[in-house]
């Protein structure tokens, strides 16, 4: 079976930065790639500090928090996506691009797509992005040293498809050859998150969108999204939102 590289653009940004300025911790539901153009600067990435020099970059994975600050006049160039983390593992941290600045090359060449936006644009972004993907693998050497990868994206890609089901975290792990608490932790190394802590948010977002898009009952779609009882999803959504799904839905529709 042939293998894919399943990268996913969300957002693409360039920008001058004043010295001294200061992006204040936060945390992106996708990776972010941020390449230092021109300047130097630094980013505390889950309490380890990077320190970027011209054409270096960062990699950040889901739901990790990060700051980012600029020491001098910077161009930078940041955007996100979304990836399964096969077969190339991406891993937090910092970067150098090649003596032939490749990655660069094709950064900008994502820009000069978006700028432009000829026929078919976006799927050219995206084919960039992930010859991106696989260049950041041979530069930062995460060749695989096990089949783990492989493991943990069929057990992501099984969640995936799976979420609105009953799943027996135990059976998954000893699927995927590991213990549970072992399991949780490579999950959570991978994703930001534990295998329940996705499910419950692949959940919500099913929910929502059905909440916005469909006139199901908030019943209906606590039982279609996976929860097992509608107060638990009322209770579950409200936690995580601030809103019941009733409301959810007419702040929506008012927004709209």
């Amino acid at each position: 079976m042939l293998n894919t590289v399943n990268g996913k653009l969300e957002f693409f940004y360039y920008k001058s930065e004043n010295a001294g300025s200061y992006v204040d911790f936060h945390k992106h539901n996708c990776y972010e790639l941020v390449y230092y153009v021109t300047g130097t600067g630094t980013m505390n990435l889950d309490g380890e500090l990077l320190r970027y020099t011209p054409n270096t970059m960062t990699v950040t994975r889901p739901n990790f928090m990060h700051d980012e600050r600029h020491d001098e006049a910077t161009d930078v160039i940041f955007f996100g996506f979304r990836y399964d983390d096969f077969p190339v593992p991406l891993r937090n941290g910092l970067v150098p691009d090649s003596e032939r600045r490749d990655i660069l090359r094709l950064v900008l060449s994502m820009k000069e797509e978006l700028l432009e936006q000829k026929r078919h644009y976006d799927y050219r972004v995206d084919l960039l992005l992930n010859e991106t993907i696989l260049l950041i693998g041979r530069l930062a050497n995460l060749d695989a040293e096990d089949n783990r990868p492989e493991k943990l994206f069929y057990a992501r890609r099984y969640l995936d498809e799976n979420f609105t089901q009953p799943v027996n975290m135990q059976t998954l792990a000893e699927l995927s050859g590991y213990s549970s608490d072992h399991f949780r932790h490579l999950f959570k190394e991978r994703t930001g998150m534990s295998p329940s802590r996705y499910v419950l948010n692949k959940r919500l977002e099913a929910a929502k969108h059905m909440l916005l898009n469909t006139n199901a009952t908030v019943s209906a779609i606590g039982l279609e999204c996976g929860f097992s009882t509608t107060s638990q999803f009322i209770e579950l959504f409200k936690r995580e939102t601030g809103r019941t799904p009733l409301q959810f839905r007419i702040k929506g529709i008012q927004t709209y």
